[in-house]
């Protein structure tokens, strides 16, 4: 394994201009992801987990901070130096009919993104062909799959065209964003078995984004939990689900469904209240409206603290 990580993010923030001022979708996210790891990136929709995985491919703009791959910030990069690194990071959609042209052929779908960057003919169209097969192949989809189109496939086949588009540069990082939430829950596990599979061939590194608590507890190495574009509990996936500190984490996973009838009346972390709005918030920790332990030291500032070696937590009063 790298002794540094293999994607690094530092401060990195993300504000979209609107009408009433600046939305803040993501402010001041630290991490750090090594080879062959998974990074589970959860929280509820609106959080700022899919801007925050599209940031750091610089398909959104940051607004501040840096990515490092490999030790570089390739937010500093020119469209000629980013097009080289993109071929190593690349990204699954959530939704794997809308993120595919329903005009092409899987074959040609799978085949576009070397095509693009194969413009000094350095693959023959044998070579093409052949790496496409090779790559249909890994990710389990047939070899008479290659002249259909996307509506003809089930969700869990055109899940396997897009993952066989970011696998087919032979990437080294991938932002998986949520892309098992549209799937039936078998086809979701087949999906999670052969991302895995690639992942240990491969050495792969993922982001994975999801609202399913049992989803990232089973891929994920580390667990960062985001609210309102701020991270709130960052560490290790064991760690986080047998020692959840920040109020918010504890809230999550009490909501997670269990048929344990002897944690019938385990203490129940509950939140109420609304959303506040991203637009100019106020100072602090964004969850304060909703916590019931929020003070006024909650409105001073939001940082990520270690409590203990790896796990660090943004809240001054939930533990």
């Amino acid at each position: 394994m790298m002794d540094r990580p293999l994607v690094e993010a530092v401060n990195l923030c993300k504000y979209f201009k609107t009408p009433k001022g600046q939305l803040h979708a993501v402010e001041d996210v630290n991490f750090k992801i090594y080879e062959g790891k998974t990074l589970g990136v959860v929280g509820e929709s609106g959080c700022g987990k899919s801007t925050l995985g599209r940031t750091v491919l610089r398909l959104h703009q940051a607004t501040s901070g840096q990515v490092l791959y490999e030790g570089e910030d390739i937010l500093k990069y020119s469209k000629r130096d980013m097009h080289k690194v993109q071929r190593n990071m690349q990204m699954i959609f959530q939704d794997p009919y809308s993120s595919l042209d329903p005009r092409m052929s899987i074959r040609a779908l799978i085949s576009e993104p070397l095509e693009v960057l194969n413009k000094k003919n350095e693959l023959s169209s044998a070579q093409l062909k052949e790496r496409v097969d090779h790559i249909m192949d890994m990710c389990g989809l047939p070899s008479h799959y290659s002249n259909l189109y996307p509506h003809e496939l089930d969700g869990g086949m055109r899940q396997r065209v897009g993952l066989a588009r970011s696998m087919i540069l032979d990437p080294k990082f991938i932002v998986c964003d949520e892309p098992v939430s549209a799937l039936d829950v078998s086809i979701q596990a087949q999906i999670l078995n052969l991302l895995m599979d690639l992942q240990d061939s491969h050495k792969l590194s993922y982001m994975f984004i999801t609202h399913d608590l049992a989803v990232v507890k089973h891929i994920s190495d580390d667990i960062m939990v985001m609210y309102m574009g701020q991270v709130v509990e960052y560490t290790s996936s064991s760690e986080l689900f047998a020692n959840p500190i920040h109020p918010y984490t504890k809230a999550l996973l009490n909501s997670i469904p269990t048929i344990d009838l002897s944690r019938r009346n385990r203490e129940r972390v509950t939140i109420s209240g609304e959303v506040s709005s991203p637009i100019n918030p106020a100072p602090g920790c964004r969850f304060a409206p909703r916590c019931p332990y929020a003070s006024e030291k909650c409105k001073e500032g939001h940082c990520l603290k270690e409590v203990k070696p790896g796990h660090f937590v943004s809240c001054t009063e939930g533990n």
